[in-house]
């Protein structure tokens, strides 16, 4: 059990995406902006309801960069190598409130490696939350205090967190093949 915690709070510090300064000079009274997360117990490692994704909205996991059509580059992030994440045309993630939003392809070395969406807001984040639970079921939650949700396949993760904060939501997949594959390489 506490091996499944330790596994669960490892995946999630993956979403955890920069700090800020850790205390304001300006201000008489010191805040920390470094959240503190209370592990949940209690969390179990979950799995896909129904079968597992082979891939992130219609495109399957390793398909080359130049098999798709109407690619535009959006960023690059240098972590394994350099992900570059890519938009496709007129491609669209619909959340659980009608928005629609555009989705990021990442690939590594050319191959389709993640998906990912992210929201801005409080009603954009509980439609994509809506979303994702309705079909995938709601996954584990490593922390007590902290909207965060992971899901553990054979070859895919996937995390669902939004960031209070910011007011920032965040949906991923990844190919943890392809993951392996990449570390093997360096």
């Amino acid at each position: 059990m506490k091996r499944l915690i330790l596994i669960l709070i490892s995946l999630s510090f993956v979403m955890v995406t920069g700090c800020g300064p850790a205390v304001h000079n300006d201000s008489s009274i010191y805040k920390s902006d470094i959240p503190v997360y209370i592990p949940n117990k209690k969390a179990k490692l979950v799995g896909f309801n129904g079968s597992e994704p082979q891939g992130f909205n219609g495109i399957k996991w390793e398909t080359q960069l130049s098999s798709l059509g109407s690619m535009k580059r959006y960023r690059k992030e240098p972590s394994y190598g350099g992900i570059e994440y890519y938009v496709k045309g007129k491609d669209v993630f619909k959340l659980g409130n009608g928005k629609l939003v555009t989705p990021q392809y990442g690939f590594l070395k050319e191959k389709f490696y993640v998906g990912l969406v992210t929201t801005q807001g409080l009603s954009d984040w509980n439609g994509l939350k809506e979303v994702v639970f309705s079909k995938f079921g709601v996954g584990a939650k490593p922390f007590t205090n902290a909207e965060e949700y992971l899901w553990v396949g054979k070859n895919a993760t996937m995390a669902l967190r939004y960031d209070e904060l910011s007011q920032e939501g965040l949906y991923y997949i990844r190919s943890d093949s392809m993951l392996k594959k990449v570390e093997s390489e360096m």
